[in-house]
């Protein structure tokens, strides 16, 4: 008797579809296993600014979703079998946001939007890495900043939180990275990279 296939195998336990990270185009990855579930990718922001609202909305009601289905893609490693080159389990990964992407592709059309939020005293965020491993949940999210200079205005963005899940716990913890609170000319600030990296 033929054993089942992977699809198979997803099907009857209702295991997520798979994403080829090398295919993404919003984000980066550290890891030599390049597959992850379609619906954790799904539910992480990557590549978008994330006014107030749409934040707090995130992280207030959707944390539990992600559980959910960070437990699903750790699941689907074990089920499948998944392994690194030189052949141990996978049992992590991290996920970034890319650099070339949010920078000159996302952020140039919404540049003038994203400015006036700002100098209307609102946070705009954006989720910079993800990292999902047996033990915990991790993510930061870097805030956008306006900076001027002689030549004009400029964003910028600051480190801001991280939130880490611990599964043997079942509690969130917040770490405030930066405890600046200036959103325009921020003493603390890294610059946006000014050329593409053509090279990924």
């Amino acid at each position: 008797m033929e054993a089942p296939s992977l699809n198979q195998i997803q099907e009857q336990l209702s295991l997520p579809s798979v994403v080829d990270l090398r295919n993404q185009v919003h984000i980066s990855y550290w890891s030599d296993h390049h597959l992850i579930s379609r619906p954790l990718l799904n539910h992480l922001p990557f590549g978008r600014s994330l006014g107030p609202t749409t934040f707090y909305h995130y992280i207030d009601y959707q944390f539990d979703n992600l559980l959910i289905k960070a437990r699903r893609n750790l699941l689907y490693w074990a089920i499948s079998g998944a392994r690194h080159f030189n052949h141990t389990p996978v049992s992590q990964t991290t996920l970034f946001f890319d650099e070339t992407f949010f920078w000159h592709y996302y952020i140039p059309v919404r540049t003038r939007e994203i400015t006036e939020a700002i100098l209307q005293g609102n946070r705009v965020r954006f989720l910079s890495w993800f990292l999902l491993s047996q033990t915990q949940v991790e993510l930061e999210f870097n805030k956008i900043r306006l900076r001027t200079t002689n030549s004009g205005t400029q964003l910028v963005y600051c480190h801001s939180k991280e939130y880490t899940y611990k599964w043997n716990t079942s509690l969130w913890e917040v770490n405030i990275v930066n405890h600046e609170q200036a959103l325009v000319n921020p003493a603390n600030f890294s610059h946006p990279i000014t050329e593409p990296n053509a090279f990924g």
